[in-house]
Formats: structure tokens, C-alpha cells, sequence
């Protein structure tokens, strides 16, 4: 049910200790009652299962009960990578209890960044925007310290947050959007406008000098399925580029 998707991206002067680095990103969790623990098990297991060196989490890891924060806390206490699990808010967290799914998580093991960033292997920098639809996103402060010269790779629930990014040559993994969840061409576009995320529905895009990544997530909201819209676990594979070019993937 889960589909697995792989994915090389090309960075520009990429250090020699990052090539070859993986990175899975699970998004929209949204543990509840329409979605199964079991369906969130599964994907731990697969995104443990590609022995990534890195895991990202892009928010939204329950709807709107407080009641599963501590069990989705729970599920995500077995990821695992070496260089360590970290984490956004999205905006079902920020409405259900930001403050009970940040303690949550971050005694699960995950290193939550909100508007802040962090640096790996010195050449990496990994940062996390806050939610964007509760106006919490600070651009400045999320790239304080950060050099032009250093791979980033940008965490941001909301795939429209790219847009302010578009001058940054960059990687932004994002969610939000389930893909649409029910995909349904008129429906699904009428309801990317109505969460705030434009067009952005699914896969890979071009903002000015930034990439952006869009992940179906794996949970449910609304009603208990999906149609034409499989939930997904993605992993990206850097590799190095030719140094004139920008940030590009398969």
C-alpha cells in the first residue's frame, strides 16, 4: 500500500563526506482514528529498513486530538539514522497542542527545528521552517549562521513556503498536501487552493533557484482512504553536480 519512492538529487559543489548521503521523509502522519497505527508502523519499519543516514519529519503528526500525540510519539521513538531524526510543525499540530506534540517528539528522539537550523558533517545544513497558515515562519531567524557555500536542504510543511526561497539554491522537502488524497483533478485543485498550498500538489518542482519536493504523506483527514494517491515514504540519494548547475533531481 505504502510506495517507496527513490530519488537522486544533484547538488553543486557537494562535499566528498555527503555524496551518496540518504535522506527519508515521512510527512502528514495525522494519527487518529482514520488512520491505522498499523499503516504508521509500517512506514517506520521501510524508512528504517533503507538505512538512511538522515530522517525528516515535515509535520502534521496528528489531526486534532491530544489524545494521539503520545501514541505517535510512540511510533516514531523507533526511527533511527545515524546522523540523527529532525522535525517541523505543521499546521494540525499548531491547532490540536504545539507546545504537547514539541515536548512529545522531542523526547521521542526527534530534534525539533522550529525557525532554526542545524550543521552536519560541517557541510550540510538542515533547516526548519515553522508553520506558515499560523504565521509562525521566520526566514531570518531559520537562516541565521547558515553560508552560501554549505548544501541546505530546507524542512517546510507547507510546499508555498518554497516561494520565499525562490532567490536560495536549495532542497525544500515538503507535505501538507496528501497529494490531493482523494485525486480527483477538479476536486483535488479546488482543495490545494483551499489548504493554502496553490498548485502545488505532488512530486517535484522548479521555484526560482530552489527545489522543492512535495510528499503524499502517509495519513488521512477527513475520510478514512485514498483514491489514485498512494501514501508514500521518500527517499533522496545526494550526489554531486557540475558546479555551474543548480540543484537538480531524477
Amino acid at each position: 500500500m505504502i510506495e517507496v519512492t527513490r530519488h537522486t538529487v544533484a547538488i553543486p559543489g557537494l562535499e566528498s563526506a555527503l555524496e551518496g548521503l540518504k535522506i527519508v521523509q515521512l510527512t502528514d502522519l495525522h494519527r487518529s482514528g482514520l488512520t491505522s497505527d498499523r499503516l504508521l508502523r509500517r512506514a517506520i519499519s521501510l524508512a528504517n529498513s533503507g538505512n538512511p543516514d538522515i530522517i525528516v519529519l515535515t509535520g502534521d503528526y496528528v489531526s486534532n486530538r491530544v489524545s494521539d500525540i503520545a501514541p505517535v510519539a510512540r511510533i516514531l521513538s523507533a526511527l533511527h539514522a545515524p546522523l540523527g531524526v529532525y522535525g517541523v510543525m505543521g499546521n494540525h499540530d499548531h491547532h490540536t497542542d504545539a507546545a504537547g506534540v514539541t515536548h512529545a517528539l522531542s523526547h521521542a528522539g526527534v530534534r525539533m527545528l522550529l525557525n532554526q537550523n542545524v550543521l552536519i558533517k560541517n557541510s550540510l545544513r538542515i533547516v526548519g521552517l515553522e508553520d506558515d497558515r499560523h504565521h509562525f515562519m521566520d526566514i531570518p531567524r531559520s537562516f541565521v549562521i547558515t553560508s552560501p557555500g554549505v548544501t541546505t536542504i530546507v524542512l517546510a510543511h507547507n510546499p508555498v513556503q518554497a516561494e520565499q526561497l525562490a532567490e536560495r539554491n536549495c532542497l525544500v522537502l515538503s507535505g501538507h498536501t496528501h497529494g490531493g488524497q482523494i485525486h480527483l483533478p477538479v476536486l483535488t485543485t479546488r482543495e490545494l487552493r483551499r489548504i493554502g498550498a496553490k498548485h502545488y500538489r505532488s512530486g517535484w518542482y522548479t521555484v526560482g533557484c530552489a527545489r522543492l519536493y512535495v510528499s503524499r504523506g502517509l495519513g488521512n483527514v477527513g475520510v478514512p482512504l485514498r483514491l489514485f494517491c498512494r501514501p508514500e515514504v521518500a527517499q533522496f540519494t545526494l550526489t554531486r553536480a557540475p558546479a555551474d548547475s543548480s540543484v537538480g533531481s531524477d
